[in-house]
Formats: structure tokens, sequence, C-alpha cells
């Protein structure tokens, strides 16, 4: 149960820098992605459909890779590499992402989603190995294996006194 918990958290941290973050800084401009007047499914000019929005998780080698995305916004978590960027039409659907760090192992990549939604492989210009994705809806969707520790090296002298009644609605 604590290894679920564990990955839930971070699959739901992936999900929320996802739609919380990105602001592009002009907040004088309607931001049309929230509209929900419309009851389509149909994507925003290359973004992302029903079919392919959400959060993914992968294994690569003994670490998780996270991938979730959201219309023509896309946020992946590799190891210790955080990337955003765009799932855009290019000719084919692509992932262009730049990562915090400057790693460019997934920083483009083409995206073939399964006919049943469940799963979606990107084929990364820079990697010799494909990423093959699973959906995550639940910490039940997850597949065996992935790691679930925290990296080592973790700053230990955290500040004390901080609030802990914090308001909660």
């Amino acid at each position: 149960m604590k290894k679920a918990v564990g990955i839930a958290g971070t699959v739901a941290a992936a999900a929320l820098l996802l739609t919380a973050c990105g602001s592009d800084g002009d907040d004088d401009k309607k931001d049309t992605s929230k509209d929900t007047s419309s009851a389509s499914s149909a994507p925003a000019e290359g973004g992302a459909d029903a079919k392919v929005s959400g959060t993914y998780v992968a294994k690569s080698g003994d670490e998780a890779v996270i991938l979730s995305i959201n219309g023509k916004k896309a946020i992946l978590m590799a190891g210790k590499h955080i990337c955003d960027g765009e799932y855009a039409d290019m000719g084919g659907k692509m992932l262009m992402l730049k990562c915090a760090d400057g790693n460019t192992d997934r920083s483009a990549g083409k995206v073939t989603p399964s006919a049943d939604g469940k799963t979606l492989t990107v084929d990364w210009d820079a990697l010799a190995k494909n990423d093959t994705f699973t959906r995550t809806t639940s910490p039940s969707d997850l597949p065996s294996g992935i790691p679930t520790s925290l990296p080592s090296g973790l700053p230990t002298d955290l500040p004390s006194g901080v609030p802990t009644g914090l308001p909660t609605g």
C-alpha cells in the first residue's frame, strides 16, 4: 500500500504540474483552453484529444518515466530530469520538450497511441529505445517493477517551526 501511495503521489504531482503551470505571462488574453462551453473532445490545434490526454508511466532501466499530456501541453519526469513542452501535430503527433537541466534524451519524439487508448509509445529521436507508457487512472493501473524509493542525496536539514494548521477549504 505504501508503494502504491508513493507512486500515486508522483503521478499526481506530474498531473498537477501540467495543469497548474505553464503560464505564458500574458494575463490580458483569454485562456480558451479552460473554456468548457463546448462538449467536443476534439484537440485544440494539434493538441491531444480525450483518447490521449492523461497521465502515463513507463519504466526505463531502473527508473520510472512519467508523462502527462493535456491538450497541447506535456510534462515528463524521467529520473532527475523534468521536462515540459508541447504535444503537437507536425506531420504526425510529436512531443517537443525542453528539460530544465538541459538534458536532450527525451526532447523530441513521435507519439503512437494504442487503438484502445491504454498505452502510447514514444519513439525518441535521441534514444535507441522507445518508451511504452501505460495510462494511469489509479494506483492499481501502474505496471509492476517501478521503483518507489526516493533518490539519495535529498536534503535533510529541513526548516523547523513550519505551520501545520493550514486551512483546508
